[in-house]
């Protein structure tokens, strides 16, 4: 199918070499490539040297930075799924949903300070709902298209990134959390801390990897043009002939 020319991070007058550079293409697709790897060796050795200073304590913490930077990264994940979704012209219905699903989980890391400051298991009333709310008025607003556009968005890079993203975190990160998977190792004194040391920690690289995908929606729509929005209608008719 025909993709989005400029999301590969160059204008067309860039891409042609027949003129000056814009500057969208000062931050093009290697260039993000290289500043998410750079982020992503930043936070790993930050996060090894708070484990070697403070004990890995540090990292299993209730409420502690590991989970506070999990909270922003998906906070920051949702805010730039939700931005993307206001430029878009098309696959607005999925970039909500998407933006929703995420605020939901920065709820749910905050589960603490809403039960400290409210009652428990308020972030399933106090954020849950409104989410859902949000993610249904989209869902119907965009009813007559949501299908045909969302499976043609789901074929880019950002929106593919993102479902990998989320199934390592609703599979592998869960799985890590079973206690079952720890105890069967042996008796330990210092299993339950372990466990919740190697869970928070594949849980922060999962909210970066959606991070990351919120970032390249952000490109992407910046990117898209009403050229490109037609060429993307254009994969969501083809699906749905070929259904």
């Amino acid at each position: 199918m025909k993709t989005l020319r400029k999301y590969r991070g160059a204008s067309s007058d860039a891409d042609r070499d027949d003129g000056p550079r814009q500057p969208g293409a000062l931050f093009d697709y290697p260039v993000r490539l290289l500043v998410y790897a750079m982020v992503a060796f930043l936070i790993c050795n930050l996060v090894l040297l708070a484990a070697r200073g403070y004990g890995p304590e540090v990292i299993a913490r209730e409420n502690g930075p590991v989970e506070l930077a999990q909270a922003m990264m998906a906070m920051f994940a949702a805010g730039c799924l939700f931005l993307a979704a206001s430029r878009m012209q098309f696959g607005r219905p999925l970039l909500v949903v998407c933006g929703c699903l995420v605020g939901y989980a920065a709820a749910r890391e905050c589960d603490s300070w809403f039960e400290t400051v409210f009652f428990d298991d308020a972030y399933k009333y106090l954020a849950g709902i409104p989410l859902f709310v949000i993610g249904a008025v989209a869902l119907y607003r965009g009813r007559k298209q949501a299908v045909d556009q969302s499976l043609a968005l789901l074929r880019t890079p950002a929106m593919t990134l993102f479902v990998f993203a989320g199934l390592y975190v609703c599979t592998v990160c869960q799985a890590i959390d079973v206690p079952d998977l720890w105890t069967a190792i042996g008796p330990s004194p210092a299993a339950e801390m372990t466990k919740a040391a190697v869970e928070e920690f594949s849980e922060l690289f999962g909210y970066l990897l959606l991070s990351i995908s919120g970032v390249e929606s952000l490109a992407m729509a910046f990117a898209a043009s009403e050229s490109e929005g037609a060429e993307v209608e254009e994969a969501a008719v083809a699906i749905r002939k070929a259904a």
